[in-house]
């Protein structure tokens, strides 16, 4: 099984946006993690990071063979200063390649984009793909307003010319911008139920705008399945036909056919109406391992979900390649892929 849905925090990383942290904040109540605007609770304040030989024993545990990692979509900080941003994703791209090269190949990298001048994410994207060896690029759906903004374009364009896929997460609001619906403060349901309304949000960009009309060869992956865009589909369905929609239903559904997802739904029913409802050959498996709402593997083990990211991720274009050199991480022999309870880290990586 390939997991493509992972986050990592870095303790070198505490500090390094400014104003905006991160930072722990030891209180009554125990640690919080605060960045810009937002707390999440922590149980050990002395650790956020999970070493890879640790990692790696956790996914064999787990069934996982490779894991795709990102840092966590708290730290993407798509609204700070322009200079604050470019210098924490330059610096947490550096952490996380090198924590990559100590899994055995086991551990992909996504590189953060600093979007806010999108011609530098995309000299960023180029150096952390040719330089650093990471396997696509990795933006929040609060990038823009509206991610089918062409300002945006020479992002696209640099994942068409490497040929890597762009993975967009949920993002958080508040954190270093406008703060989010109040509604959704309480029992943590910005992280909740906000999360899948923006992914919602980010996709309808994607079926109704012209991105992938103006970008032919891109990949872009969505997670948490789109968010309810399998619930709504339907509606836009019937949107697309009214004069008010700027595509024809046709085009909409040949964007949802190009569009990936990965399948952290949470519910049996959930994934069966993905499965009816989105492109099955576009559906890969995401954990979010380690946090709050981590899933394991499917009880079948379904290789298509593998297969299907393999060709997300063009493993096999890159078979031939010479892994990264491994260092401190002992080296562990292909195993067989068995079904387990996925581990909940709560001391380390979380997703609120």
């Amino acid at each position: 099984m390939i997991d493509v849905h992972a986050h990592l925090f870095f303790d070198e990383l505490m500090g390094e946006a400014g104003t905006y942290g991160p930072a722990i904040q030891t209180g009554p109540s125990g640690h919080r993690l605060v960045t810009g605007g937002m707390e999440w609770p922590v149980s050990d304040p002395s650790l956020l990071a999970a070493s890879p030989a640790s990692r790696l024993d956790a996914l064999d545990d787990a069934g996982i063979e490779m894991q795709v990692v990102s840092i966590s979509p708290l730290w993407l900080f798509h609204h700070a200063p322009p200079e604050v941003a470019e210098r924490f994703a330059g610096l947490a791209n550096n952490l996380l390649s090198s924590w990559c090269s100590r899994t055995d190949g086991r551990g992909l990298g996504l590189a953060q984009l600093p979007t806010q001048r999108p011609e530098a994410a995309a000299e960023e994207l180029h150096r952390c793909v040719k330089d650093l060896g990471m396997v696509g690029g990795y933006m929040g759906s609060d990038a823009r307003p509206h991610l089918d903004n062409e300002a945006l374009d020479p992002v696209y364009q640099a994942c068409q010319d490497l040929d890597v896929p762009l993975f967009v997460h949920s993002a958080m609001p508040g954190i270093d911008g406008p703060p989010g619906d109040p509604r959704l403060d309480r029992w943590t349901g910005q992280a909740v139920i906000g999360y899948p309304l923006e992914d919602t949000i980010a996709a309808s960009s994607f079926l109704l705008g012209s991105v992938l009309d103006r970008f032919p060869r891109l990949d872009v992956c969505l997670s948490h399945a789109g968010g309810g865009l399998a619930m709504l589909w339907g509606r836009l369905s019937a949107f697309a036909r009214t004069a008010r929609s700027p595509v024809t239903e046709a085009r909409l559904n040949e964007h949802l056919q190009r569009l990936w997802f990965d399948v952290h739904v949470h519910s049996d029913e959930a994934d069966a109406l993905v499965r009816r409802t989105l492109p099955t050959d576009h559906l890969v498996f995401g954990s979010n391992f380690g946090g709050w709402d981590s899933e394991r593997p499917p009880n079948h083990l379904d290789p298509a979900l593998t297969s299907n990211a393999r060709r997300l991720l063009r493993l096999d274009r890159a078979a031939g390649a010479t892994p990264p050199a491994s260092s401190s991480a002992k080296h562990r022999p292909p195993h067989p892929m068995s079904v387990q309870s996925l581990p909940i880290i709560t001391t380390q990586e979380v997703e609120p």
